[in-house]
């Protein structure tokens, strides 16, 4: 952890524990956030990663009223392709989002079966 401000999430496949993308998220004070350190692991590692920026809201949350539910998200693709500007999300799209690239990113690491397979 670089900084105590922040959390950063793996996505990750439970069952063979691969890690799929990075996400930085902290609360949304209008920061510019960067995550030069995270933009580096995630190129070694070779998955994306992104920051998602959190507006509370006025209301509690209906999973754990001691919190305030999420109005929406300012996220940015930090690697491949960074993204210069920021956009806006309902937690509905984050959520969508991050099941599409966790789709995306399952099909890249599909275990395919040799070729010899019968052999063994």
């Amino acid at each position: 952890m670089v900084d105590l401000d922040s959390v950063l999430f793996t996505e990750y496949d439970n069952a063979r524990k691969v890690p799929l993308a990075l996400v930085e998220v902290a609360r949304d004070i209008g920061q510019e956030k960067p995550a030069g350190v995270m933009q580096q692991l995630a190129q070694l590692a070779n998955v994306p990663a992104y920051v998602a920026l959190y507006t509370p809201a006025p209301e509690a949350n209906p999973a754990n009223p001691n919190w305030s539910d999420i109005k929406s998200f300012r996220v940015k693709r930090m690697w491949p392709r960074p993204e210069r500007g920021w956009r806006i999300l309902t937690p509905v799209q984050w959520a969508q989002a991050l099941v599409q690239i966790r789709g995306w990113q399952l099909r890249r690491f599909e275990v395919r079966a040799p070729a010899n397979e019968d052999y063994y």
